[in-house]
């Protein structure tokens, strides 16, 4: 076989096959979004809120019923913590997370299964500190009514 045939064949080859893996392929416009899911689809990713010295506290977020569930119940909870590495914003998951009052009292010690943590806790001031690769970050925060606090806790790389 001569080299422009050769050349040939592997061009109609292409261009046969090109249409085929890109239709194949998901659209930016396919992607489902929280907004696009069914109430089955968010409930396929509740999450079980628990309950450690009288605070209820749930955390996730990883997969996008994950996050659907979470930002369905958000109001449930005031105080909203998402953990990630910067520069890059990349989420972290597994991250230990202390809570104390403003006595210094831990009042919530657990682990965070997400990057996303949502706590319900009572008006007062507290400090939320998080670990995320041998580095621990500290934030002081009140909550002083309704609104909800929202905290991001970003890790070095």
């Amino acid at each position: 076989m001569n080299m422009n045939r050769l050349h040939f064949l592997v061009i109609a080859g292409a261009l046969i096959c090109a249409p085929m893996v890109w239709a194949a392929a998901p659209t930016a416009s396919e992607e489902p979004t929280i907004k696009s899911l069914t109430p089955a689809e968010v409930a396929s990713g509740a999450l079980t809120p628990q309950v450690q010295g009288g605070v209820h506290f749930v955390s996730g977020g990883i997969g996008i019923e994950e996050r659907a569930w979470l930002a369905a119940h958000a109001r449930e909870f005031n105080t909203h913590l998402t953990f990630a590495v910067v520069p890059g914003g990349e989420f972290v998951a597994d991250v230990p997370v202390r809570i104390s009052d403003a006595k210094g009292t831990p009042i919530l010690e657990a682990k965070s299964d997400g990057p996303q943590m949502f706590v319900q806790l009572p008006v007062g001031h507290y400090q939320v500190e998080a670990t995320h690769d041998g580095q621990m970050i500290s934030r002081s925060f009140a909550i002083t009514g309704k609104r909800s606090e929202r905290i991001t806790i970003g890790f070095k790389r």
